[in-house]
C-alpha cells in the first residue's frame, strides 16, 4: 500500500511539474506568436479544405502530449482560426509526430504504422469537418472567444501599433494568469491520473491480455481514456502486452485512447468547452481508437 502511495505521489509531482513548465512555455510561445503573426494570416492558413491539411501537419510536427496540446489550441481559438481545423489539430497532435512514427515503425513494422497514421489523420480531418458542419464551435466557452475578439478592428492604427509592441512582461503576465486559471483543473486531472497510475495494478492488463473477443477493442479504448499516458510511453508497454497474447488491434485501441483523450486532459478541457463539445471530442477519440483497432486486426 505504501509503495503504491509513493508511486502515485511521485507520478503527481513529476507530471504536474512537467505539465506546468510545458503549459507556461507553450502558452508564452503562442502568445508571442499571436502578437508577431497577424490573426488574418492564421485564419487564412487554417481556413477552407486546405486548412485541415495544415492543421494535421501542425499536429504531426508538434511533439505534445494530450494535455500540453491545449495551450496551442487556446492560441488558435484566440486567433479565430477555423473551428474544424482546430479540432483536427487537437486530435492529431498527441497521436502523431516523427518520434512516435519512428517507434511504431521499429516496434510494429511499416504496415501497421501506415494503417495507424492514415486512419488517425483521416479520422481527425473528417471529425473536425463534421464538428464544424454541425456548429459545435458554439460550445466553446465565451471567455476564450472574447479573448480572440479582434481589437484592431475596433480601434485606430495607432492603437494597433501599440498592441504590436506589447511589452514582454505583459505577455508573461497574461501567460501566468492563464496558467493560474487552469491550475485547479490541472491539479485535479493529474491527481486522478496519479491515483490510477499508482493503484491500477499491472496484473489488470495481464489478466485481459489473453482475451481476443471483438469487445476487447472497445474495452481497451474505455480503459485508455481513463489513463494518462503518452503514445511514445505506451509503445514499449504495448509491445509487452502483445508478447503476452493481447491482439495488436486491442493494443492500438488502448494506445490511441490513452494518448488522445486522457482523463486529466478532459478535466482541463472542461475549462475550455461545454459538455456537448467535450463529450463529442471523447467520442471521436474513442471511435478513432476502435476503428483503428478493428482495421489493424482485420488487415
Amino acid at each position: 500500500m505504501n509503495a503504491m502511495l509513493l508511486e502515485a505521489l511521485k507520478f503527481f509531482v513529476t507530471v504536474f511539474a512537467e505539465l506546468a513548465v510545458l503549459f507556461i512555455a507553450i502558452s508564452l510561445f503562442v502568445a508571442w506568436l499571436n502578437q508577431k503573426l497577424p490573426a488574418e494570416k492564421v485564419q487564412n492558413l487554417l481556413n477552407g479544405n486546405s486548412g485541415y491539411a495544415v492543421a494535421v501537419g501542425l499536429g504531426a510536427a508538434t511533439p505534445f502530449c494530450s494535455c500540453s496540446t491545449l495551450p496551442m489550441a487556446i492560441g488558435l481559438i484566440k486567433a479565430r482560426a477555423s473551428f474544424g481545423p482546430i479540432m483536427a489539430f487537437l486530435i492529431t497532435s498527441p497521436l502523431i509526430n516523427p518520434f512516435i512514427i519512428g517507434l511504431f515503425w521499429v516496434t510494429f513494422g511499416i504496415k501497421t504504422t501506415l494503417i495507424y497514421s492514415t486512419l488517425v489523420i483521416a479520422l481527425a480531418m473528417v471529425s473536425g469537418f463534421l464538428l464544424s458542419r454541425f456548429k459545435f464551435e458554439r460550445f466553446i466557452k465565451s471567455e476564450l472567444t472574447r479573448c480572440g475578439s479582434p481589437e484592431v478592428n475596433q480601434s485606430d492604427n495607432s492603437h494597433s501599433n501599440t498592441q504590436k509592441i506589447k511589452p514582454k512582461y505583459s505577455l508573461l503576465k497574461e501567460t501566468l494568469n492563464q496558467f493560474i486559471s487552469f491550475s485547479p483543473y490541472m491539479v485535479l486531472g493529474v491527481m486522478v491520473g496519479a491515483v490510477l497510475h499508482g493503484f491500477v495494478p499491472e496484473s489488470f492488463f495481464n489478466s485481459v491480455a489473453f482475451l481476443t473477443d471483438w469487445w476487447l477493442i472497445p474495452l481497451a479504448a474505455i480503459v485508455g481514456v481513463f489513463l494518462y499516458v503518452r503514445a511514445s510511453t505506451m509503445i514499449p508497454i504495448a509491445s509487452s502486452l502483445i508478447a503476452k497474447g493481447m491482439s495488436i488491434g486491442a493494443v492500438m485501441s488502448l494506445t490511441i485512447a490513452g494518448a488522445g483523450a486522457s482523463l486529466p486532459e478532459m478535466i482541463m478541457m472542461k475549462k475550455m468547452f461545454r459538455w456537448p463539445l467535450l463529450i463529442s471530442f471523447i467520442f471521436v477519440v474513442f471511435l478513432t481508437a476502435c476503428l483503428t483497432g478493428f482495421a489493424i486486426n482485420t488487415l
